[in-house]
């Protein structure tokens, strides 16, 4: 199967991000005096469980996205059974991870790849901004929407004017 670029580069984020945070992960362990090679173990099983979880997941999008538009029902279903599965999946390494090796290692690092996605979408939010063009009609947005006919927009009626106003007749000064 082959991946988009940028398919291959979010991919390859939460790679390196789930590396390197469970190396400073297994690094506290360390500084705090409770490293052991359980920690390791259940630190770097979870970390390949949550890249694959991920990868797996770039896996049926992609396949999904060839499919049809007639066959939005067979799309669906394999999202959901790839939904599925891969928690199916999550659960059995987590299981290993926290019956055998350290469940502290096991159970934070699970939680990285998320972490990256969350981070990366952030980022690519305030890339996005950052790089919008700039509106070259005049319109700064600092000035009331109108509508056709010249009027200020009525969006903002649901606001009562505050009492003592000269619009609601009442002066309570």
């Amino acid at each position: 199967m082959k991946f988009d670029s940028s398919v291959r580069r979010e991919i390859g984020y939460v790679t390196l991000g789930t590396a390197l945070l469970t190396a400073a992960e297994i690094g506290v362990f360390y500084l705090c005096g409770y490293y052991a090679p359980k920690v390791l173990f259940g630190a770097i099983l979870s970390a390949v469980g949550g890249i694959l979880n991920f990868f797996l997941l770039a896996v049926t999008v992609t396949r999904v996205l060839t499919y049809s538009p007639e066959e939005e029902a067979a799309a669906k279903g394999l999202l959901k059974l790839s939904r599925i599965s891969r928690m199916l999946f999550l659960l059995a390494i987590l299981a290993v991870g926290v019956i055998f090796f350290s469940p502290w290692s096991t159970l934070i690092t699970v939680f990285f790849p998320r972490v990256i996605i969350g981070v990366r979408s952030v980022a690519v939010r305030r890339e996005s901004a950052a790089n919008a063009p700039i509106p070259t009609d005049g319109a700064d947005g600092d000035e009331p929407d109108e509508s056709e006919n010249g009027d200020p927009d009525e969006g903002d009626a649901d606001e009562p004017e505050p009492k003592g106003s000269d619009e609601d007749g009442t002066d309570e000064n």
